[in-house]
């Protein structure tokens, strides 16, 4: 016969309710948990600070019977991330097939996201590197202190704003809010903590390498949308102006695409390279999700 297993004892610590809670949280998408760990802990030290006169334990106690155990809010997070997880999936329900790539949602929000990562990537890229030599320029200077401290805080900002970007036109789970920050006591404390967060560094890389990703996602779709829309529109053009408006190198194609058969070719090659194209953005934009989820989301 086995042993019941026995639930953990009530927290007595906002520490101890955290870590509680995103042990019970284990498994679930790390910016769910982000999100959990984040609400849970500005609420519990919001009580703690209103009533600092009274122990923290007994706070806290006090809060977990009335708020909720670790386990039971774990618990509601996860049902109510399975039911909008649910009303997604019967939304966009997958389809099987080359050409029902037409149909997914998905692959238009991973065909915008390709046309405009390159100037956002340009801008993410500029504000690292300037903010960097900044703040290492102006770190012998009384104002490089608060500096430095806002660059990191608008990091994390435009860590947040990538997120709710990639969840909205790449489906992938993002964090909703940034994440809490333990109270540290004193300016270089603060920073030094700032410093040694590992998503400080994993946003700053994100931002960086975003430049020449940003490239290769609008080179994919322009070049390959365009030379789709090329071989579509050509042999019209080419029979109405008597110019050979396609070219690979110093062949034209003038006289294949003045034949029937040349020109249902061409136009079935424009059409194929089209779903070709959504495809690819499709799939190289959802591994983009995954990457960003490891880099932005605080675990």
């Amino acid at each position: 016969m086995k042993a019941k297993t026995q639930p953990d004892a009530l927290p007595r610590t906002v520490d101890d309710y955290l870590r509680q809670l995103r042990a019970a949280l284990n498994g679930a998408p790390p910016a769910l948990i982000q999100d959990a760990l984040a609400d849970a802990e500005d609420y519990l030290r919001e009580e703690v600070a209103l009533e600092s006169y009274k122990p923290e334990s007994e706070i806290i106690a006090r809060v977990a019977r009335s708020f909720g155990r670790p386990d039971e809010v774990a618990a509601e997070y996860r049902a109510v991330e399975a039911r909008f997880d649910r009303r997604i999936r019967l939304r966009e329900r997958p389809r099987s097939g080359f050409f029902s790539i037409a149909l997914d949602p998905r692959a238009y929000g991973g065909l915008l996201y390709a046309l405009t990562a390159l100037p956002i990537g340009i801008f993410y890229f500029v504000w690292v590197v300037t903010g960097l030599s900044l703040s290492a320029g102006l770190a012998i200077l009384v104002i490089g202190v608060p500096f430095t401290l806002l660059f990191i805080a608008s990091v994390r900002l435009f860590a947040l704003l990538e997120g709710r970007i990639v969840e909205l036109l790449l489906g992938q789970r993002m964090p909703r809010r940034l994440p809490s920050e333990e109270p540290i006591k004193g300016l270089w404390p603060r920073i030094g903590a700032m410093l040694s967060d590992r998503r400080t560094w994993s946003t700053m890389f994100y931002m960086v390498l975003q430049l020449p990703l940003g490239i290769a996602y609008f080179t994919i779709a322009v070049a390959g949308l365009a030379l789709s829309l090329a071989l579509i529109v050509a042999p019209f053009a080419e029979m109405i102006t008597g110019r050979d408006h396609v070219r690979f190198g110093d062949a034209g194609l003038d006289a294949f695409s003045q034949t029937p058969l040349g020109i249902v070719l061409m136009m079935l090659a424009g059409f194929l390279l089209f779903f070709v194209v959504l495809h690819v953005l499709r799939l190289l934009t959802k591994l983009h999700g995954h990457y960003a989820e490891a880099t932005l989301v605080k675990v």
